[in-house]
């Protein structure tokens, strides 16, 4: 499942990276025997299980694999709030190495396992917060036709992560159908901002093999996206997701 080669796809010549949905993993691997073979011994082993769809396999794998790409899909308040300190460090130490004067920048607070939605969040990152998941999962991003889970490899540099998400946002508007307007386009320009201060220090200058300049085009599709949906970049940090409502209600 982290084969190199699954997670890229050829995007107008170049190499660009292809988020896939559980179904869609399914399939590029179900002629695959030797997978069959472990995922039918996976199946009886561990879900207790047989003659079931590789995709349910697959599902299982991944839950504890993956976390989210975007801050406000993997903590809680509290953990937002050390997010956005360590963003400020994170900022401080760039203008630091900028121009050369020593700045007096603490350090944060690390983070507990309160401070994440999920425990395998934690699991994958730890107190300080550092990306040891296997796979980037896109809650609430896949195509409606498709209930399962997007998926991206995390083998991804920081400018793959931030074209997956752009290439997203183009996708679910030109080839899906999405509104415009819709809500779901506000959390992927929020990853896609998140993201960016990381395409800028790393990718922020002419590539050959991109004829252009990375970093300059992510932030013009990020601009472009807010501008385009009347949204400030105080939108995209307040956002949050819809809570789940429990109980018997309407």
């Amino acid at each position: 499942m982290e084969r190199e080669d699954l997670w890229f796809e050829d995007r107008d010549g170049l190499d660009s990276p292809r988020p896939l949905t559980i179904f869609q993993l399914a399939d590029a691997l179900r002629h695959d025997d030797d997978v069959r073979a472990v995922a039918d011994l996976y199946a009886d082993r561990h879900l207790g299980k047989q003659d079931v769809p590789l995709s349910t396999v697959l599902a299982a794998v991944v839950e504890p694999e993956h976390v989210p790409y975007l801050s406000a899909l993997r903590y809680k308040e509290s953990g937002l709030r050390k997010r956005a300190q360590w963003e400020k460090v994170w900022e401080e130490q760039r203008e630091e190495d900028k121009d050369g004067e020593r700045r007096d920048i603490k350090v944060p607070p690390k983070y507990t396992s309160a401070d994440f939605l999920k425990h395998s969040y934690w699991s994958n990152r730890g107190k300080l917060d550092v990306p040891k998941e296997r796979f980037i999962s896109y809650p609430g991003a896949s195509p409606d036709n498709d209930p399962s889970l997007l998926i991206g490899w995390a083998g991804w540099n920081h400018r793959h992560q931030a074209e997956a998400l752009v290439n997203l946002l183009n996708d679910r508007l030109n080839d899906d159908g999405w509104h415009k307007e819709d809500s779901r386009f506000v959390p992927l320009l929020a990853g896609l901002a998140e993201v960016m201060p990381w395409v800028k220090q790393w990718h922020d200058e002419y590539d050959e093999e991109w004829e252009g300049n990375p970093a300059e085009d992510f932030n013009s599709a990020l601009v472009a996206g807010m501008y385009g949906r009347h949204l400030s970049r105080d939108d995209l940090t307040a956002w949050r997701p819809e809570k789940k409502r429990g109980g018997a209600g309407k």
